[in-house]
């Protein structure tokens, strides 16, 4: 029987990226142009003004009515975040600024732990919300996107650029302080924490680089002071307080309650399933929690309006995703309820009679948010998320499978070694050989181009002495890092260490090693002692760089090892099949490699302290190749 192929349409709707992400820019470029032609982008010159007036260090918290219309409730710090916008004009920056937004929000989104077909489900589920909110020209879009990047780096163990976003959207409007909701999740709070503390300090002191610090002391005062005015503004206006805070607030008709009474309530309703840490294995409930919190957001400030809905009806469209209820029903009653009720009710495609008497007036909008949202709570509290996903009770760690196996590969990288550097090499091996006796070692050494010492005749030499061991040589020098890769492509023992060719390592070390991977460790780290600094007696500029890299290393990548660079690393097969996907050619392929190790939930990764030997000498790192290694840190940090 033949199957019906699919449409072309079909494919197109369904299954393409390209054509979702085609109509998201082209909405936002749409939304641009029209708000440009027709001169209604009132919002924009608030955004763009923002950075002129800080840079011209002007009040930000007052009107200017020649320019524009209301005043700005952003951040001195936005004031940065717009500033590539400002200098441009107003017709480009405004078509950018709307753009930018719209593709880091697809971005986001793209970067959930969802299928293919629910990924298309969310962006066009969210595409009237969206055009609402890129017509409205302001932030709650990247807002958006920074609270799922947030979620979605603490997810994969990046902390450091999840407290980028964090503060990022605390230090524009407040809203993404919510990230920390997602603390339980990071396997280093600690380190998520410090990280926020870094970036928060950072981000702080910016603005004082084109302003002056009295200047953005005072702006941060008067932010405070506006935002206390505009919450007591927002509670009956219009427009505003479009939420749970609303609902309650324009139906009751009362001004004499405090909004506190109903957010510590949403809080302690946020935050009760937090309380069920067996859960947090369950993918799904990780992902209710951000559904939660995207709604939380919006049903719980004064400030919400309807361009803010952008980032509850990506909530509400997770939640229907993920939802182990059994209800289904219910379920898709509550979505379309959402879609008409949340999503259409602010466009022309609802009777506007409708709209002015009772959806603005007493905050409907946000009534399918507040059902659902309760609904999240009580599922989320009550529901077994693990059992649904069939995760086990107890969810146990993979096995150490011992490796019987003895023998190793050791693969030696090699430059510009010194005469006689062949005797050097075959006493080192023959000192191993005799101290581990038990195993077999095959020797790998990698000439990484050197010039001198390395001609024919010392390649010669070398294979008199060591005939069993094995040569790769080439005639460029392409760092340690390249060397190390093409040697490991060679190894085909079930173990392997690499080191530099003196092998200044002491047996001990390497016995530690070696234990470790028998044992059934993937990927074994021999971090230097701190002996080792005093054993060269580092100057000022070698001993403060090691510090930096070692906080940088725990800061910004989550490594906990401590002086990783250099010294012996060992691995079995799966550990270098992980090594071999390294691309850092020089000194901080090391970096690299324990950093792909350390994300990697199913591989065992430990550390062992290397001694160095009596006499050993290892190289450090030239000044003139530090910033070529500084940006080889950003590479892996971006990763």
């Amino acid at each position: 029987m033949n199957r019906r192929r699919p449409s072309f349409l079909n494919n197109l709707l369904f299954r393409d990226y390209r054509f979702i992400f085609f109509v998201w820019i082209i909405t936002s470029v749409t939304c641009g142009v029209l708000k440009y032609t027709r001169g209604s982008y009132n919002n924009y010159r608030i955004l763009k003004n923002i950075f002129w007036h800080a840079y011209h260090q002007l009040p930000l918290y007052i009107h200017y009515p020649k320019e524009y219309f209301d005043i700005s409730h952003y951040g001195i710090f936005f004031s940065s975040v717009i500033c590539p916008f400002s200098v441009l004009p107003d017709i480009v920056g405004l078509v950018l600024w709307v753009t930018a937004n719209a593709w880091l929000l697809y971005y986001a989104i793209q970067k959930l732990a969802l299928r293919r077909n629910q990924h298309l489900f969310v962006y066009l589920f969210c595409i009237m919300e969206l055009f609402n909110s890129l017509a409205s020209q302001q932030f709650n879009v990247g807002i958006a996107a920074f609270i799922i990047l947030a979620y979605h780096l603490i997810d994969h163990k990046r902390d450091f650029w999840a407290a980028f976003f964090i503060m990022l959207g605390t230090f524009t409007q407040l809203y993404g302080i919510v990230g920390l909701a997602f603390l339980p999740f990071s396997r280093n709070k600690t380190r998520l924490l410090s990280s926020c503390l870094c970036w928060g300090v950072i981000m702080f002191f910016l603005p004082m680089i084109y302003t002056s610090p009295d200047y953005v002391l005072t702006q941060y005062h008067s932010w405070i002071i506006d935002l206390i005015e505009k919450h007591h503004q927002n509670l009956f206006a219009y427009y505003q307080n479009i939420s749970l805070l609303g609902i309650v607030r324009k139906i009751s008709g009362s001004s004499s309650y405090s909004d506190i009474w109903l957010i510590f309530s949403g809080l302690i309703l946020l935050c009760i399933p937090y309380f069920r840490i067996k859960q947090y294995r369950s993918k799904s409930f990780r992902m209710m929690a951000l559904a939660s919190t995207l709604l939380f957001v919006v049903l719980f400030s004064t400030a919400s309006e309807s361009s803010s809905y952008i980032i509850a009806m990506i909530g509400i469209a997770i939640w229907y995703l993920k939802t182990p209820s059994e209800t289904k029903a219910l379920n898709l009653t509550l979505l379309i309820f959402a879609f008409f009720l949340t999503g259409v009710s602010s466009s022309n495609l609802f009777p506007a009679e409708v709209r002015k008497i009772f959806i603005f007036p007493f905050a409907l909008k946000s009534l399918p948010c507040i059902l659902i949202w309760l609904k999240i709570c009580y599922e989320m509290t009550f529901l077994n998320f693990c059992l649904k996903e069939g995760i086990p009770r107890r969810e146990e760690s993979p096995r150490l499978i011992p490796n019987t196996n003895n023998e190793i590969d050791i693969v030696l990288y090699c430059y510009n070694p010194p005469a006689n550097w062949q005797d050097m090499l075959h006493e080192n091996t023959r000192e191993i050989n005799k101290a581990f006796p038990n195993k077999v070692f095959h020797v790998i050494v990698v000439n990484d181009g050197s010039t001198i010492h390395m001609n024919d005749a010392e390649i010669e030499k070398f294979k008199a002495i060591m005939p069993r061991a094995q040569l790769i040589s080439y005639t460029e020098s392409r760092g340690k890092g390249y060397a190390i890769r093409k040697g490991m492509e060679s190894a085909c023992s079930s173990m392997s260490i690499y080191s530099d060719w003196t092998l200044p390592y002491d047996k001990e070390s390497l016995g530690a090693v070696f234990h470790k991977l028998e044992e059934g460790y993937d990927v074994v780290v021999a971090a230097r002692a701190n002996h080792y600094f005093r054993h060269f007696n580092l100057n000022t500029l070698h001993s403060y760089m090691s510090i930096l890299t070692r906080t940088l290393n725990w800061i910004v990548l989550g490594i906990r090892f401590s002086n990783i660079q250099g010294a012996v690393k060992g691995m079995n097969r799966k550990g270098k099949e992980l090594f071999l996907k390294t691309t850092i050619n020089h000194y901080l392929f090391d970096t690299e490699f324990v950093f792909m190790a350390s994300r990697e939930r199913n591989l065992h990764i430990c550390e062992v302290k290397a001694n160095l030997r009596k006499g050993a000498y290892v190289s450090f790192m030239g000044i003139k190749a530090v910033g070529r290694e500084i940006t080889n840190f950003v590479r892996i940090a971006l990763k």
